[in-house]
């Protein structure tokens, strides 16, 4: 969205008022798919930190923005003047070659760049930890699913416009035609905004990446199996009134502590306790407990306070219900 704005300032002239920020999002662009990639991984993988080793990720970042530097550095006066050429030939912002390097081989590299992380969500998306993701929780797996499924449209007609402009240049004459990609971009961020707003609840998985190097983030990881592992095996979390103080009583450590390991792995506390309570009570359902008990039955063995917060969290993990997943057990 932010390429598409600097396109309308570039389009309506009104970039004349502020020269130096032309050409500014160029390298930025090569910061989307990284950050989506992290973000997916953050889900599906259930890290939140990034490793040494992924600065390597910002690299074409550093190219590109280097290539433009002795552009950001031109004087005011001569920027001024080459602004007023692009206003006279829009096609500028395409081919022009203000950068260290041709701008054909910036283009070529949104597209391989672009196509190289969708390949890398994809292998997630199908991986051995993609596919327990979905089983644990099928809420945002999907909307993972969903997301790369737009990342892959939107990349799909890019490059079509991009191919149909090499064999058929004269209908790219026409405007309608020459706005495509501007199109298809303002499509693609409109979409992923009201799947958002239809699906708020995506957004408690939001959260800010950190650096740390590996021995921390291994340490992290244990510390957070282990307690895990606890829970379950002492089936603390069918405490309908377990809070995370009483928890940390329970774990012998500082709630503070407690809470900061949970939460680099999970949006809060009750989301960690209550994905507990729904793998138990899905292990209940295989084990025949709906065939003799009721599902208020099933939510108050497994912790949870009341049915409808059982149902909610159920569908937001198996995206159905607990009878419904009974009968689709008994089908297999």
């Amino acid at each position: 969205m932010l390429v598409t704005d600097f396109y309308l300032l570039i389009k309506y002239e009104f970039i004349i008022y502020f020269p130096y920020l032309y050409k500014i999002p160029a390298p930025l662009t090569y910061l989307i798919t990284p950050l989506s990639f992290f973000h997916i991984r953050s889900l599906i993988y259930n890290k939140k930190s990034l490793k040494s080793f992924d600065i390597l990720h910002f690299i074409p970042f550093m190219i590109f923005l280097i290539s433009y530097f002795p552009f950001y550095l031109m004087p005011l006066a001569e920027k001024i003047n080459y602004l007023k050429l692009v206003f006279l030939d829009f096609n500028l912002t395409f081919t022009d070659n203000v950068g260290l390097l041709p701008e054909n081989i910036n283009s070529l590299g949104r597209i391989l760049h672009l196509l190289f992380y969708l390949l890398l969500q994809w292998m997630m998306i199908y991986s051995v930890k993609g596919k327990n993701f979905k089983s644990i929780n099928n809420k945002f797996y999907t909307w993972v699913f969903n997301l790369t499924l737009m990342q892959s449209f939107f990349s799909t007609g890019l490059i079509g416009v991009v191919i149909f402009s090499f064999l058929f240049p004269v209908y790219f004459e026409l405007k309608i035609v020459a706005y495509l990609p501007t199109f298809l971009t303002i499509i693609f961020f409109f979409s992923i905004s009201i799947y958002l707003i239809w699906h708020q609840d995506v957004l408690l998985k939001l959260k800010y990446f950190s650096f740390e190097n590996d021995m921390n983030q291994v340490s992290n990881e244990i510390n957070l199996s282990s307690l895990t592992t606890e829970v379950q095996e002492k089936l603390y979390f069918t405490d309908k009134n377990l809070t995370i103080s009483r928890l940390s009583i329970l774990l012998n450590m500082s709630q503070n502590d407690l809470s900061k390991i949970v939460n680099k792995s999970y949006s809060n506390y009750n989301f960690w306790v209550n994905e507990m309570r729904v793998q138990y009570s899905i292990h209940l359902i295989k084990d025949g407990f709906l065939k003799n008990y009721s599902v208020e039955a099933l939510a108050e063995k497994s912790g949870f306070k009341s049915k409808n917060t059982f149902y909610r969290s159920f569908k937001n993990y198996t995206n159905t219900t607990p009878i419904i997943f009974e009968k689709e057990l008994n089908f297999l």
